[in-house]
């Protein structure tokens, strides 16, 4: 399992880099694992890149995990509705 530890901020300028990080682990094979709980700040890009890989992880058949969502980034996955993303959680 591949693990990934997201950052204090996840804001639009975010985005990218999380986007790539995310493709890398997807492409490797293994299981992803994302680590939450040190977001203190979450957008809206960066959610959308989360579900993306949970997607893209599922499209190839690879686990996408998503522990210990900080009480920021959890309130933004529930206010954006992404209940696929929770449940991962």
């Amino acid at each position: 399992m591949s693990t990934l530890s997201l950052a204090p901020v996840l804001d639009t300028a975010a985005a990218a880099p999380l986007r790539q990080a995310l493709l890398d682990l997807i492409a490797s094979g293994d299981a992803v694992s994302v680590d939450g709980s040190q977001v203190a700040q979450a957008g809206q890009a960066c959610l959308q890149v989360l579900a993306s890989a949970q997607a893209m992880a599922a499209s190839v058949r690879a686990d996408f995990e998503l522990h210990h969502p900080s009480e920021p980034l959890a309130s933004m996955i529930a206010l954006a509705g992404l209940d696929s993303l929770a449940a991962a959680a």
